[in-house]
């Protein structure tokens, strides 16, 4: 019964790859609409970093306004709070208060990231993939507006947004044609009047200087001046623009994406401190798809990314890896005892380390993380060491003579004290671990909680459980004896 409901507490346990850092700094990044002018996302950023300095936490912050590929309308704040032993909440708590400012921002787009060393990224990260631009922008639309209210989830973003708005001129072919203009002509007419060309060179001392030929800041504006802009033609005639072509406002993609060479739609979220974790959540994303809440055209796909993706391998390979050290343990034990029965008393001592290890992390609102996980392999070793002592001492006892109750009796009251003895020095070894001293110490609390609450557990249950078992299985060994001693007797 408590192994069993070991399961239930650890589906109370949240599920992880990495725990929640209290590293101390992180990153707000922000997004204004398309179209936004750099000072005046400067602006918006600088009114969005006095608010955060209302944090008595916030040691300093550096706000950079501008995107990496010269984006006008992105920016973030990098956030370096005081040390942990200076402030009194957490980097989590902090970012969660942050959250709760920029709900005044809210057209700004703020999300708050972790700072890593490959910038700003966020834990859970879905790519959806396939030919057409428009059916990925669909299902990844459907995809981030459910995700948005997940209760796991928090600033639920899509790499999809709309582009600074185009003004585009469309050529009638025909009506060019009968004017003798080339759309390549209308295109690098209208590049020179705009953006600009360099005819010549002006030089003086020794220096040169290009000379830029342009409209004028008032002409520049193709939407006011459409009208009055004209291109040359075949024969150097001047033609009027609207003659031959129609304008149209539009806005074009910020960037295209590609996944193996296929149009691609990323939905990323952070995890939710007070939710169920990483795991749950993707748990809930398969369901979508997999049940058609969320249908996949033909030739579409999606894949989990980043922390996400190793979340899933970590899972494999960690189950891999409990099979391979329990054979091994058992491989070990059966060479020494010479029996492939008696092993399985001492190995009996592992499901009730291991349940454990989910009550600790249960009752200390911990997560089920790689540290963790790691702990529980650490166990499968440790643990056994109480079931050894006590059935090495019993068959030692046995061999002096004595019947197989007194041999259980005495074996636990002599083997009490060292049992104790160790059990109290693993722990106290792990104690550091468990608490955590230091901002780096903290992130790996999970493993320290999974090896006490591991060890107090077998410790306490070995000394009734695996005497009791014992007692079954060395019943059932001495019956396998006697029925392989008529075998061998009748065979002679």
């Amino acid at each position: 019964g408590i192994f069993l409901g070991g399961f239930f507490a650890l589906k109370q346990v949240p599920k992880t790859f990495l725990p929640e850092q209290d590293i101390g700094e992180f990153v707000l990044a922000v997004q204004m609409p398309a179209g936004s002018s750099l000072e005046h996302t400067s602006q918006t950023m600088e009114k969005i970093a006095a608010e955060v300095k209302t944090n008595q936490e916030v040691a300093h912050l550096v706000v950079t306004a501008g995107g990496r590929n010269g984006e006008t309308n992105e920016g973030d704040i990098f956030i370096k709070l005081l040390a942990s032993s200076e402030r009194r909440n957490s980097t989590s708590k902090v970012k969660g208060r942050v959250r709760e400012q920029m709900q005044a921002f809210a057209y700004a787009n703020p999300r708050v990231m972790d700072k890593t060393a490959a910038g700003p990224q966020q834990p859970l990260v879905v790519n959806i993939s396939g030919a057409h631009l428009e059916d990925t922008q669909a299902v990844g639309q459907a995809l981030f507006k459910l995700l948005k209210v997940h209760p796991d989830l928090k600033d639920v973003d899509i790499s999809y947004k709309d582009g600074q708005p185009e003004y585009q001129v469309v050529v009638n072919q025909e009506r060019a044609q009968e004017f003798g203009v080339s759309s390549t002509a209308v295109g690098g007419e209208l590049r020179t009047l705009i953006a600009g060309a360099t005819p010549a060179v002006y030089r003086v001392e020794g220096n040169e200087y290009q000379i830029r030929v342009r409209l004028g800041e008032k002409e520049v504006n193709l939407r006011d001046n459409f009208s009055f802009i004209s291109v040359p033609n075949l024969n150097g005639r001047l033609i009027k623009l609207g003659d031959f072509t129609t304008a149209k406002e539009v806005s074009g993609p910020a960037t295209i994406e590609r996944w193996n060479r296929s149009r691609s739609v990323q939905v990323s979220a952070a995890i939710n401190p007070e939710g169920k974790g990483l795991g749950a959540a993707i748990d809930d994303i398969k369901h979508l798809f997999a049940s058609k809440i969320i249908p996949l055209p033909t030739g579409m796909e999606y894949q989990l990314i980043g922390q996400a993706a190793n979340f899933q391998e970590l899972m494999v390979n960690m189950a891999i890896a409990a099979a391979l050290a329990i054979l091994f343990i058992y491989m070990v034990l059966a060479s020494l005892y010479e029996s492939f029965i008696t092993p399985f008393t001492i190995m009996l001592v592992l499901p009730l380390a291991i349940c454990g290890a989910f009550y600790g992390l249960w009752i200390c609102h911990s997560s089920f993380d790689i540290f963790s996980m790691i702990g529980c392999i650490m166990l499968l070793g440790v643990a056994t060491k109480n079931s050894i002592l006590l059935v090495d001492y019993t068959n030692q006892q046995l061999a002096k003579g004595m019947e197989l109750k007194e041999a259980i009796l005495y074996a636990g009251r002599v083997r009490l004290r060292p049992i104790v003895m160790t059990t109290l020095a693993l722990i106290a070894g792990m104690l550091p671990v468990a608490i955590g001293l230091n901002e780096a110490s903290r992130q790996r609390t999970s493993m320290g909680i999974a090896v006490i609450g591991g060890l107090v557990s077998s410790t306490l249950l070995t000394l009734v459980v695996v005497p009791a078992a014992y007692a079954y299985v060395e019943a059932f060994r001495r019956f396998v004896d006697k029925i392989k001693a008529r075998v061998v007797s009748k065979a002679d």
